[in-house]
């Protein structure tokens, strides 16, 4: 098939008539895969972390004492 042939086909399959939920499965699948490229594109691949990280923790030993944080 040439480009042409192609470009045509594709005119064709948008010209026609749809129904309404030919119409919300077509928007659904662009949203998704939308979705699925952005997962795969995205500089954060370890996942997200929420904290301020500045230092203070609560960890306690098995006696459910504090511990101090040693650093």
């Amino acid at each position: 098939m040439t480009m042409r042939e192609i470009w045509e086909a594709v005119k064709d399959f948008f010209r026609r008539d749809w129904t309404p939920a030919e119409k919300v499965l077509v928007i659904l699948c662009c949203i998704l895969f939308g979705v699925i490229k952005g997962f795969c594109l995205a500089p954060i691949k370890r996942g997200i972390k929420c904290g301020c990280n500045n230092g203070n923790s609560y960890i306690t030993n098995e006696e459910g004492e504090w511990l101090e944080d040693e650093e």
